[in-house]
């Protein structure tokens, strides 16, 4: 048997698994390459620049590619929300939190934490199944975050730009969170590529309005070829062709599958940011991230009643 392209089930299903994997190292590498961007502009600079510039391509992706770009008057409140949340709240907590803390720790807290945050809401605002093995696995992610940040607390006494940069990368996994529920009946109605392209150019153009003072003091003359490179890189590769191939897995083999793959983020977050920055978590912050991706892993295993996290997904990258 073969698909409409000529290609057999089998290859297709490859060929997808192989994109998807790649997926994870651009996601897993954005951690550390948004760690180099600020490491010479202001947070919402970096924001800005990253997913102004990639708004712009994906909104050109989507006028290429879609029979109807232009989504209904009645889906734009929900869109502006999902910008606003999920673009603008994400971006500037992310970027403000790499700035205090390592690549590493955002590596580990929000592709852990959102889907905890999302199976949360799920049992508690949204009807989901309340399993034992789902339970169980927020009480695992609990105790692994405790054993993770406990140690963050004994390495940084006295120095609280980590334990706050921890703290907003928290709260950005939050934001990731509730624009994956947010956006779930636009994806389903308007299409995966019109929210995502939508929600992130809208959240663009207030993270301009936000970070427009910054933007005028920036020394654009002396800002380092390398920066522009590693720019280029997380416009182009995390941010665009990430999500394409994510769709593209949503639409191949169904979203529960394609979601499975984001367990290998934090695997890629943590060597990319050991290569490229010289970032190693100590042993207990290693034993906390493994409890709490194997709690996530129990939260999200497959039983009855649907999941919340088998959507079409945040139009947000990591």
């Amino acid at each position: 048997m073969t698909t409409p392209t000529g290609d057999s089930p089998r290859h297709t299903h490859g060929r997808v698994y192989a994109g998807l994997v790649l997926t994870m190292v651009f996601w897993g590498s954005a951690f550390a390459t948004s760690k180099m961007l600020v490491l010479e502009v202001p947070p919402e600079v970096g924001a800005v620049l990253r997913f102004g510039f990639g708004s712009l391509l994906m909104m050109g992706i989507l006028f290429r590619r879609a029979a109807k770009p232009i989504p209904a008057r009645a889906d734009w409140g929900r869109l502006a929300i999902v910008s606003l949340v999920g673009v603008t709240g994400f971006n500037t907590l992310f970027f403000r939190g790499l700035s205090l803390a390592p690549a590493s720790d955002a590596g580990m807290i929000i592709p852990i934490m959102s889907p905890v945050f999302t199976a949360m809401a799920g049992m508690l605002f949204f009807g989901e199944g309340v399993r034992f093995d789902r339970v169980a696995g927020l009480a695992v992610s609990l105790a692994g975050a405790v054993l993770f940040f406990g140690d963050v607390l004994l390495h940084t006494a006295g120095q609280g730009g980590r334990v706050w940069g921890d703290a907003l990368l928290v709260g950005a996994a939050m934001c990731w969170a509730a624009t994956s529920i947010l956006s779930r009946p636009l994806s389903v109605r308007i299409g995966a590529m019109p929210t995502a392209a939508w929600t992130i150019f809208l959240g663009s153009v207030v993270l301009l309005l936000v970070s427009s003072p910054r933007l005028a003091a920036v020394p654009w003359g002396q800002l380092t070829g390398r920066f522009w490179i590693v720019l280029a890189y997380v416009v182009v590769f995390p941010t665009v062709i990430a999500y394409i191939l994510w769709m593209e897995g949503i639409r191949a083999i169904g979203s529960g599958p394609t979601t499975s793959f984001m367990f290998l983020a934090p695997v890629f977050a943590l060597l990319i940011a050991a290569a490229l920055l010289g970032e190693r978590p100590t042993a207990l912050q290693g034993a906390g991230g493994a409890l709490m991706l194997f709690g996530v892993w129990l939260v999200n295993r497959p039983g009855e009643g649907g999941s919340l996290l088998t959507g079409k997904g945040s139009p947000a990258s990591p």
